[in-house]
């Protein structure tokens, strides 16, 4: 298991531009961006986003990965939780490493339950592996939407524009420090919903347009 940390924060279109061009990240190079497909599942009933389970299947590239996020918590867009990803040959759930101790013991077992996708989140993904205070620190720009499709038919969708410190080695306080320097010269606001938190939003959202 990786504990990972991360600091959300909101940026404003305007600002996209100025963002790529702070002196922080020209002074590194940018990865290629990347278009990452994300389809999230649960139970009918939301038995996971009760528990504070996300769990996904994304497809980047040819690459195709099973994630699951276990409860964390969020302050002030710093989110600190437990991650495991697996690498899959086909784009289908593997029950099978959903299980032991990293299942929550609040849930049924994982087999019993009939999980179904219930809304996607779609961006590009654009990154920077940056060097600050002595933490290694990767900054993301993600672009795109979230979409959850209506049982009654349409679909709701909220757009996705933000920036993701996360991480990798160091202090949590670098990583603040970093937001602090990028937000010397940008608007960046702290952020806490996390995508998947806004997906189960829509889906609410659906489920009470048929009310």
């Amino acid at each position: 298991m990786a504990t990972e940390t991360e600091l959300k924060l909101q940026l404003n279109a305007a600002d996209v531009d100025a963002f790529r061009n702070h002196s922080l990240l020209k002074a590194v190079t940018a990865s290629e961006p990347s278009v990452l497909l994300n389809t999230y599942y649960d139970s009918a009933d939301l038995l996971l986003a009760g528990a504070r389970v996300a769990l996904r299947l994304r497809r980047q590239g040819e690459r195709i990965i099973q994630t699951l996020k276990t409860s964390g918590h969020s302050v002030n867009g710093l989110h600190q939780r437990g991650e495991w990803e697996w690498e899959l040959v086909q784009p289908v759930l593997d029950m099978q490493k959903l299980s032991g101790e990293i299942w929550p013991k609040s849930l049924p077992p994982a087999e019993q339950l009939q999980l179904l996708p219930v809304f996607t989140t779609d961006f590009e993904r654009e990154t920077w592996q940056v060097c600050f205070q002595g933490a290694e620190i990767e900054v993301a720009l993600d672009q795109g939407h979230i979409r959850c499709d209506c049982p009654e038919g349409g679909a709701l969708q909220d757009e996705i524009l933000e920036v993701e410190l996360e991480l990798k080695s160091g202090e949590t306080a670098s990583l603040l420090a970093l937001a602090d320097e990028l937000g010397r010269s940008l608007t960046l606001r702290p952020f806490d919903p996390s995508k998947a938190q806004r997906g189960y939003e829509l889906f609410r959202k659906c489920q009470e347009q048929m009310q």
